[in-house]
């Protein structure tokens, strides 16, 4: 567990460390773009260059997020309680997962509107917020990285053992806020009435984004549970606690999602088509997750 603890966030600082400077690109390649979108100059092959590598920084973030998860988990597995640095840098980097879609969405409409001899200032002014919350993320995920590396050194190998509380307070805790998320994009769209086209192709990302933190510390401690007999997965109290949420889950979510089916039911082509399964996913993440932490926190 040392070893694994001590790959995954050395990555993770490494690749948060090129992620801040790739923001330091950005505003400069931001700076540079923005007046010839603005008044409509010709782009350069420097422009295109630069562009290219704009996009190239996306999967730079992703992959920083996507590891520093990782890293995050491995702190859970290796310390004994959860400190708040490390939820706040989890609970933000979500947030800066789920605003790769808006910089994706900017991007494109710049580009579409330069064609069309058209101004993006929206746009522009929406992808310098962007860059400036994910510096925070960034940086508030290098903070808990080093919080780490100062903290693991004084904890003895045999003291670095998995609290199942922690762990499973964790899941539940990222769950609800998952899926709190993924209810309020999902009933934006229901309510704006979003076009058909635009859900196809943008809703799949998001519900992706949205579920990648909780998927994996699910399987983190999937992966942890292998090892023990199913019978040790969890104490009396944690079975009693899943297996009434499970039940609250069930009771509320079906009738809710069975009137969204009646309600839109003769509605052609409404975002039903494409939001019925992540709408239903995040419904019973949120009850289910939210319950849990309720029943496990009463006693």
């Amino acid at each position: 567990m040392k070893k694994g603890f001590l790959i995954t966030n050395v990555l993770a600082l490494f690749f948060s460390i090129v992620s801040v400077g790739w923001l330091v690109y950005d505003f400069i390649a931001f700076g540079l773009l923005h007046p010839k979108s603005q008044y409509l100059l010709p782009v350069t092959a420097t422009d295109l260059r630069l562009d290219r590598f704009i996009n190239i920084g996306l999967l730079v973030f992703l992959a920083s997020h996507v590891i520093g998860f990782m890293a995050i988990a491995a702190q859970f597995g290796y310390f004994r309680k959860a400190s708040a640095l490390r939820i706040i840098a989890l609970i933000l980097g979500i947030f800066s997962c789920v605003m790769l879609l808006g910089d994706i969405a900017c991007l494109s409409d710049i580009g579409n509107e330069y064609k069309q001899r058209g101004l993006a200032e929206g746009e522009w002014h929406v992808l310098y917020r962007i860059a400036e919350i994910r510096c925070v993320c960034l940086f508030a995920q290098i903070a808990c990285l080093i919080e780490a590396f100062i903290l693991w050194r004084k904890i003895r190998a045999d003291e670095a053992v998995l609290k199942d509380e922690v762990l499973f307070t964790l899941i539940h805790c990222i769950g609800a806020f998952c899926g709190g998320a993924g209810l309020f994009f999902a009933n934006v769209a229901f309510a704006v009435r979003i076009l058909h086209p635009m859900l196809y192709f943008t809703f799949p990302i998001l519900f992706v984004l949205t579920l990648v933190p909780y998927c994996f510390l699910a399987v983190y401690w999937l992966v942890l549970k292998l090892k023990e007999k199913p019978a040790d997965w969890y104490d009396e109290k944690q079975f009693q606690d899943i297996s009434k949420a499970g039940l609250i889950s069930m009771f509320a979510t079906v009738p809710f999602l069975a009137a969204i089916y009646i309600f839109n039911y003769n509605l052609p082509k409404g975002p039903i088509d494409i939001l019925w399964f992540p709408f239903y996913l995040y419904f019973v993440m949120f009850v289910f997750s939210l319950t849990s932490l309720y029943f496990g926190w009463k006693d």
